[in-house]
């Protein structure tokens, strides 16, 4: 581990020098606000390693914390790290189906009294209050398993990552290198601690001894704002969120446009998770500039789960970069001209940043070697970020080509910064021809005028009639509410100028039934099989598909 100390260890120093500072102001589901200082936060894992032994646990063994955002959540995860217990931090919906794929021992819930006879459901609460605890280490073995983290399963079923402490002590650290640390940062969030973005910013707090507010997801989803306003109650100045977060907050400030907003404090709001739209970000600074918001805050990032969390992250001190690119300029092996307009129908792509200190970045071809810059290809990562395999899964030749995390992404680098354009396994094959469905969407949501994303899906069907790929379209509801013919045949016009495509069947659905993972990314297998059901008539009127196909 190159003598990397890990974040238990750092912790345990904060704890020490600092005991009665606040390290955790936790806001559960209902608003309710708990301040923890370290020396509390410590006491809580002490109480709840003593819980979580009388359940007869040993080191290694895997156990699932399906709990909101709140003060207990946090001092069993840390109680589990110290432990050497396994955990998987899972939504609810799918606690169950998780613990039987880990063999995990118990499920541990919170405001769920499990059922009666059911010895697997256990209430946070009887972990925490049975019997005061021993004192325990904050310590274990880099080597040693932190906890398992869920894939976003975009593209196949979710698999579970095996996050080690040395994966999560390089990547914390060099995220801090990244965007110029200060020992003044203190950190925001409402993301669920289920997501890699969620779980590992609490890591990253507890590494470098900065605070954190984290609120439950419920919250923002009930007011994005409340996510702004928590950054300028508590002068955040770091704050990650997905793009949708951001146009989230957007739309609802035009309908109550917000008053007495501080955001001068926020230093860093790293953008990722999904993919980040040029238009999300400047309008999310048009709305917000006038509250204290500065443009170079805002940080497109790129990362996955098998690198623990970051793999790029943009500057600090220079706004995001653009490049408007032909909308064939997405596909494998294909060239991308330096920075030009690209005619109308150009495309907007977003640099995501340079590669993350003491780590690799390289870009390529089918066949495994490196592309030059400009040219499209899957992007691959290595450094001690990366994990080294998923649970219960032996081979790693898919994982890994020559020590580097093959992500199965497709991007480009341009001067070291990179530029993602889509993902290998959603490349659309349509008459013989390659096509970027992030590039088709990007397009068509332009054209439109779409003030939202997704608002357009593309995906592959069959052609039963050419007996080849057919393109099909997921048209949400919102961009044609008074008059769906005029936006069907704009579509068609785009398609076939833009790209050369004809015959595309069109699928209008419902707003908010396009299927998506629970960290908010596009599911297109699911959106493959909705178009191969039956046609149901018009989706305001068929609940079994929420769609109306047009040819």
């Amino acid at each position: 581990m190159s003598g990397r100390r890990i974040a238990l260890a750092a912790l345990a120093e904060t704890i020490e020098k600092t005991p009665g500072r606040i390290a955790i102001r936790a806001i559960d589901a209902d608003g309710v606000m708990a301040a923890l200082t370290y020396r509390e936060l410590y006491e809580g894992a002490c109480a709840a390693a003593a819980g979580l032994a009388r359940l007869g646990l040993a080191a290694g063994d895997r156990i699932v914390l399906s709990m909101p955002t709140c003060g207990e959540f946090f001092s069993l995860y840390l109680a589990c790290l110290c432990a050497g217990l396994v955990p998987a931090v899972v939504p609810g919906a799918r606690a169950q189906a998780a613990a039987d794929a880990l063999a995990a021992r118990f499920i541990v819930l919170r405001g769920a009294a499990p059922a009666e006879g059911d010895s697997r459901h256990i209430e946070a609460g009887d972990l925490l209050t049975a019997a005061p605890g021993r004192a325990i280490a904050l310590a274990a073995e880099g080597e040693a398993m932190a906890h398992l983290q869920g894939t976003s399963g975009t593209t196949a079923m979710p698999r579970w990552a095996i996050v080690r402490h040395r994966n999560i002590a390089a990547n914390v650290q060099a995220i801090g290198r990244a965007i110029d640390h200060r020992d003044d940062d203190a950190l925001v969030t409402w993301l669920p601690m289920s997501h890699d973005m969620g779980l590992i910013g609490v890591s990253y707090a507890w590494y470098w001894g900065i605070p954190v507010v984290a609120a439950d997801p419920a919250n923002f989803i009930r007011n994005p704002l409340f996510w702004l306003e928590l950054i300028g109650k508590f002068e955040g100045t770091l704050s990650p969120a997905p793009n949708s977060a951001f146009q989230a907050c957007c739309r609802v400030a035009k309908l109550r446009p917000p008053k007495d907003l501080d955001l001068s404090s926020w230093r860093v709001a790293l953008c990722g998770s999904e993919p980040v739209h040029e238009a999300t970000l400047r309008e999310f600074y048009e709305t917000f500039r006038r509250h204290g918001l500065r443009r170079e805050v805002l940080m497109p990032v790129y990362g996955l789960a098998e690198a623990t969390l970051a793999v790029t992250i943009s500057s600090t001190s220079e706004s995001f970069r653009v490049e408007r690119v032909d909308p064939a300029a997405g596909n494998r092996d294909a060239v991308v001209p330096a920075s030009g307009e690209a005619g109308k129908y150009a495309v907007a792509v977003v640099g995501c940043g340079r590669v993350i200190p003491g780590h690799a970045l390289r870009i390529v071809d089918g066949g495994g070697q490196p592309v030059a810059d400009g040219v499209v290809g899957e992007i691959e990562f290595a450094g001690e970020s990366v994990v080294d395999g998923y649970f219960g899964v032996d081979d790693t030749a898919e994982l890994k080509r020559d020590g580097f995390l093959r992500t199965g992404d497709l991007g480009y680098l341009r001067g070291g910064e990179l530029f993602i354009t889509g993902r290998v396994k959603e490349i659309l094959i349509i008459n013989g021809r390659n096509f970027s469905p992030l590039q088709i969407e990007g397009t068509l949501e332009r054209l439109l005028g779409a003030s939202f994303t997704p608002a357009v899906i593309a995906v592959e069907g069959a052609d039963e009639q050419l007996r080849s790929g057919a393109l099909h379209l997921l048209l949400d509801s919102r961009l044609g509410p008074g008059d769906r013919t005029r936006v069907e045949a704009r579509v068609k016009q785009v398609l076939d100028e833009a790209f050369g495509l004809r015959g595309a069947r069109l699928h209008w659905v419902l707003s908010g039934h396009i299927p998506r993972t629970p960290s908010g990314k596009i599911q297109r297998g699911r959106c493959r099989d909705l178009i191969a059901r039956p046609a149901g008539g018009d989706a305001a009127s068929s609940p079994s598909t929420n769609m109306r196909r047009s040819g």
